[in-house]
């Protein structure tokens, strides 16, 4: 009896661990490929808090008042070419009875209305300058208790930028100029307010957003002339490329794998991107794009799955997916490029990664099933992806329909002098596997309760189908 449960209780093992391994496979070359950007990224929200002190008159008195400013801002403009920033609006909240000193001596109710003007700073390198925005604040009513919380809105006029390289835009403090509404029925006109210069309290960041400057294409242009045979070129040194780094949003990536030999398919759960960027090569002279690029890390948790094996066993294990210096370091290195369909002219990413697999944990109707402690592939799994991206929806890539990737033999797998390696080599290594990878751009949700996060916020459950997978991919940010 003995010998017939032992080969099938490994049997089952080699289908969970080789499943794992498929699974997480695909999940860590998605984070890969979870974060190409276009030629011209969408424009962003931006937002800032800062605090300030306002010397109202007395009473009150000097007041500390946090302003907060929020825009939509362009990630990219031109040498040559104006910055167009829109939806630019500040919101300051006064306390009560600051907001009832405003008012007419004695009134507990009323609206408050006004300007305010703040000037954007624009800085790049060492060089600064400052841009008065105006901003009309509407008439507010005072509420019955509380705070008042006054909104202002503004346009920024364009923005000229003509030296390549990053621009910050920083807030400054405010000049306000607020005053009491006056009664319906009131004949005479409102006094205009004072304006109120406002200082920014010291030590504390004011940044609102960046914006990359790029050189003004000029089509036709050559980054070298190309010397004649036997010539020398008219430009000794190569103006080098200009190279741009952009941080990259949060991405959620949904894989499944199939393993021929098994007949098997798992779906993975969600992984993320771990400082990922997005690197834009650039002409020096033309402005043209030479090579796109994305970069990142991923680190994994050890992850358990459990299925029925041979449709009535139940089995699990846990797979851990490490660097091929897996016993110093467990940070995964992702790298992939981006091109152009030469017949959609959609962008379509590549990437290779290579990991190696541990396999431990491995139970069968419950009872444990020691695999050792370094039960490895003999090598590293080789995977090479390529297939349409949307970097700010969905992405689907996947390996090669006809080649599809191989998984290496184990080695290192028993104990007690059991030696596992060749029954889980038999079992599931070998050639024609596929790995599918599903990417979705997720919103950030700052919310307590994750409940009230807007629609885009979490994935779409693993294994749904691609109709269902679109319908909740999240749309390109304004």
């Amino acid at each position: 009896m003995p010998r017939r449960v032992r080969p099938r209780t490994l049997t089952i093992s080699a289908l969970a661990a080789v499943g794992l391994l498929s699974a997480v496979n695909g999940a860590l070359t998605g984070v890969g490929s979870a974060a190409p950007a276009p030629a011209v990224p969408p424009d962003t929200k931006a937002a800032t808090s800062v605090s300030v002190t306002c010397p109202f008159a007395d009473p009150p008195g000097p007041r500390a008042l946090t302003v907060e400013t929020a825009a939509t801002l362009p990630a990219q403009a031109k040498t040559g070419a104006a910055a167009t920033i829109r939806d630019f609006s500040v919101k300051l909240t006064l306390s009560r009875d600051l907001a009832l000193s405003l008012l007419p001596d004695g009134a507990t109710t009323g609206s408050l209305q006004g300007t305010a003007v703040t000037n954007l700073a624009v800085r790049q390198g060492d060089r600064a300058d400052r841009i008065p925005v105006p901003v009309v604040v509407a008439a507010t009513p005072l509420p019955e208790t509380g705070d008042v919380t006054l909104t202002g809105i503004g346009t920024v006029p364009p923005i000229a930028i003509n030296t390549v390289g990053p621009v910050t835009l920083e807030v400054t403090a405010p000049t306000l100029a607020l005053t009491a509404v006056s009664p319906p029925g009131t004949t005479e006109a409102a006094q205009p307010a004072p304006g109120i210069a406002c200082t920014l309290d010291p030590g504390q960041p004011s940044a609102l957003g960046k914006i990359q400057v790029l050189p003004k294409t000029a089509p036709g242009t050559k980054q070298n002339q190309q010397a004649p045979p036997g010539g020398v070129a008219t430009q000794d040194e190569p103006i080098p490329p200009i190279e741009i780094t952009t941080p990259l949003a949060l991405v959620s990536v949904l894989t499944t794998s199939t393993v021929t030999k098994l007949g098997a398919k798992v779906a993975a759960d969600p992984a993320f991107l771990i400082n990922g960027q997005f690197l834009l090569s650039l002409d020096a002279e033309s402005g043209e794009i030479v090579d796109r690029r994305v970069t990142g890390s991923t680190v994994f948790k050890p992850a358990t799955v459990t299925f029925l094996g041979f449709g009535f066993v139940p089995v699990s294990a846990t797979i851990e997916f490490l660097p091929l210096d897996y016993r110093d370091s467990k940070l995964i290195e992702i790298s992939g490029g981006l091109h152009d369909d030469p017949v959609t002219g959609e962008p379509v990413l590549d990437t290779q990664l290579s990991v190696m697999a541990r396999l431990s944990g491995a139970k069968v109707n419950g009872v444990p099933l020691d695999l050792g402690p370094d039960c490895v592939t003999a090598g590293p799994v080789k995977l090479e992806l390529s297939g349409p991206y949307d970097p700010f929806s969905i992405g689907h890539i996947r390996t090669d329909p006809a080649k599809g990737f191989d998984l290496p033999a184990f080695r290192g797998c028993g104990a007690g002098g059991q030696d596992l390696n060749p029954l889980l080599t038999g079992m599931s290594s070998g050639p024609g596997n596929q790995a599918f990878v599903d990417t979705y751009n997720l919103l950030v949700c700052t919310e307590p309760d994750h409940t009230q996060c807007p629609e885009g916020s979490d994935p779409p459950a693993p294994g749904g189908t691609p109709a269902q997978r679109t319908q909740k991919a999240v749309t390109k940010p304004n």
